[in-house]
């Protein structure tokens, strides 16, 4: 650990795939904005959603490590995925630092606006795979209806920016019909059980139900971190200077740097490029000749709408999409409609 970050003014650490992550960073920032904070979004590997549990399992260690080597007081596994198939792995290898996964908070969430306890659940393959959602809901209340569908084309499709408009609209409708046009009576809430959805929820409360809550883990890990940081006296109420972020990737910079906006604000006008994650992580402090800045001019990714709006996509284009999302799922083992 870098000596000079240590105690309270060290950074919250949070780690995701890619920029899904970034929206539980958005409610920290809102619940606790004098903290500090370092993202990584670990983009050379993104998705983590459609790979093995050990091949999860080894990325996301690569990523607290190299988290841990910055310095951080606490980590925040800010994907469903890694938080359903490898948080024991990651508390073991940082103890006795504290670590969140947003799985717990997610449930919480769900249940607290779920009356009659019917919860539709959209998330990874990984994740559904697991049944980490359906176990945590029905500790919490033994009689709920957990219906549970894999939607990891829609990750795809959030690291576009594409969260309206007929690509985004086609996908939602595959995925949400056998939850709620298929149910009788139908659930009372949607539980968004990845990172990456959240900027879905204009669309999908255009599709679902009236009434049907939408739910997410980011503002209730959020509120967990909160009382962890004042249970162990590490919480920053109130500074003199400005609070800082920084932000890593594994690839791509200049993706993230466009993306980012759509998931957090204020969004990150510079970024730190990790070259080789395993091999920064490995040596148990951050390698200044493995990680590089990318800054971009000043102003240029301002938050701001797309110039062509997803609602303007030609039809050929949405076409288009069609067909490669039908072999995204023969590639993945599904039908679209199940």
């Amino acid at each position: 650990m870098n000596p000079g970050l240590a105690g309270t003014l060290a950074p919250i650490g949070i780690f995701d795939s890619g920029v899904g992550g970034l929206t539980v960073l958005d409610a920290l920032r809102r619940l606790l904005p004098h903290e500090n904070y370092a993202y990584l979004g670990d983009t050379a590997h993104l998705p983590y959603g459609t790979k093995s549990p050990n091949r999860i399992a080894e990325e996301a260690l690569h990523a607290a490590h190299f988290l841990d080597a910055i310095g951080i007081k606490l980590l925040v596994v800010a994907c469903n995925t890694v938080s359903a198939v490898a948080l024991p792995e990651i508390e073991q290898a940082l103890a006795p630092k504290p670590v969140i996964g947003v799985v717990v908070p997610g449930a919480t969430s769900a249940l607290a606006r779920s009356p009659r306890g019917h919860i539709a659940l959209l998330a990874t393959e990984a994740t559904i795979r697991t049944g980490a959602y359906p176990h945590e809901l029905c500790s919490r209340r033994p009689d709920v209806i957990c219906d549970a569908r894999s939607a990891s084309a829609l990750v795809a499709l959030a690291e576009e920016g594409w969260f309206e408009g007929p690509p985004a609209k086609a996908v939602l409708t595959r995925y949400l019909t056998p939850l709620f046009r298929r149910k009788t009576p139908t659930p009372d809430c949607l539980l968004l059980g990845c990172t990456h959805f959240p900027p879905f929820r204009q669309t999908l409360e255009s599709l679902i139900p009236s009434g049907v809550a939408i739910v997410d883990s980011a503002r209730t890990t959020a509120e967990a971190v909160e009382t962890l940081l004042t249970e162990r006296k590490l919480h920053v109420a109130v500074r003199d200077e400005d609070s800082h972020a920084d932000f890593y990737v594994t690839d791509n910079p200049e993706r993230f740097l466009r993306i980012a906006p759509r998931f957090v604000n204020p969004a990150p006008d510079s970024v730190f490029l990790v070259q080789d994650l395993a091999k920064s992580s490995g040596t148990g402090r951050v390698m200044a000749s493995s990680v590089h800045p990318a800054h971009t001019q000043p102003g240029k990714h301002k938050r701001q709408e797309n110039k062509q709006a997803p609602e303007d996509i030609p039809a050929w284009e949405a076409v288009e999409f069609e067909i490669h999302f039908e072999q995204f799922n023969r590639r993945n083992g599904h039908d679209g409609s199940k």
